[in-house]
């Protein structure tokens, strides 16, 4: 039986069939609201976490790739910040750019070129650190803060974790983190892991780190399984915690269920706004931890576990959004 599923799931065609009935006989599933959205997210969910390239997602995405490459400076930065280069790198990762593409390269080597002898990334005096995250929330970091780097290497990492110049950021990043006395904050904290589990760096410092912020997002956590004891606080922990491998991550995760199910709306999306991009984020979070069919049994044995669909047209944005980073 798990032979056949893994066959049929092999072929793109059986895949197609079984994403389109599934959706039809689960519409709350976290795939039906992402197989109709058409954004970078959307895209990026049906090729890289339903595993479909399909024909009529290329013209827009081909067009998502253009328009964010047009913002690329001749010298290669993105709006002449790190923070924005290294998140327009994340987003062309996900929709698929190839590693050759002249765009990639550039911003790579502008982002070398901004390093720091310490290994920090430093983000150019004259450009905020503020910067969007992809749940939609606004980051805000000091300048000299481990955020930014971390920010930054979220998309980097993505393309390069083996140059002298990266490896040396990671390594910035978790002596910052093992050697400070405090974590400074929570988004600092959610692109420091994100970065740190990305980099598959084996040194004890970086599984230091890992550990470290593992315990304080633990520490954080209540007994109903919310972080920060603010519930829409689970998109930008599950940013951290939804590529670590650790078995921690997965724990924590499994506690916050109930918490993430009581917020999904009924027709299998997240949030107020930004849907697809929080969509996006959890789901993939669920599938690398291996707990969406966990997360699915639980909404099938308690349906009140959800937002109408209703809500949508009722709740002002500004209520699903905080107004800065924690």
């Amino acid at each position: 039986m798990i032979e056949d599923f893994w066959r049929k799931w092999a072929d793109p065609n059986e895949r197609l069939k079984w994403i389109q009935k599934l959706i039809t006989e689960k519409p709350r599933h976290p795939f039906a609201f992402l197989w109709r959205n058409e954004s970078w997210a959307g895209v990026a969910a049906r090729r890289n976490l339903i595993g479909l390239k399909l024909k009529r997602d290329e013209p827009l995405r081909q067009r998502l790739i253009k328009g964010i490459i047009s913002e690329q400076y001749p010298k290669g930065g993105f709006r002449s910040s790190v923070g924005w280069t290294g998140l327009r790198l994340l987003q062309l990762s996900e929709l698929g750019t190839h590693f050759d593409h002249p765009a990639i390269q550039k911003a790579l080597e502008w982002l070398h070129n901004r390093q720091d002898y310490d290994g920090c990334l430093l983000e150019n005096p004259r450009i905020p650190t503020a910067y969007p995250s992809l749940w939609g929330e606004e980051l805000r970091f000091p300048p000299m803060a481990v955020g930014v780097t971390a920010f930054t290497l979220c998309g980097v990492l993505r393309w390069d974790r083996e140059s002298s110049w990266v490896k040396r950021a990671v390594l910035w990043v978790a002596k910052q983190i093992a050697e400070s006395k405090n974590i400074c904050c929570r988004s600092c904290a959610v692109h420091a892991i994100h970065a740190l589990s990305l980099s598959h760096h084996e040194s004890l410092l970086v599984r230091l780190a890992i550990e470290r912020l593992l315990d304080w997002f633990a520490e954080h956590q209540d007994e109903k399984g919310e972080w920060f004891s603010f519930p829409d606080s689970a998109f930008a922990i599950l940013f951290g915690l939804g590529v670590c491998p650790a078995p921690e991550a997965r724990w924590q995760i499994a506690k916050a269920l109930p918490i993430l199910a009581a917020m999904q709306f009924s027709d299998g999306g997240w949030g107020r706004s930004f849907r697809a991009e929080k969509t996006w984020l959890v789901t993939k979070a669920l599938i690398f931890h291996e707990l969406l069919d966990a997360f699915l049994d639980l909404t099938e044995r308690c349906p009140w576990l959800v937002r109408p669909k209703e809500w949508l047209e009722k709740l002002p944005p500004s209520l699903d959004e905080p107004s800065a980073a924690v």
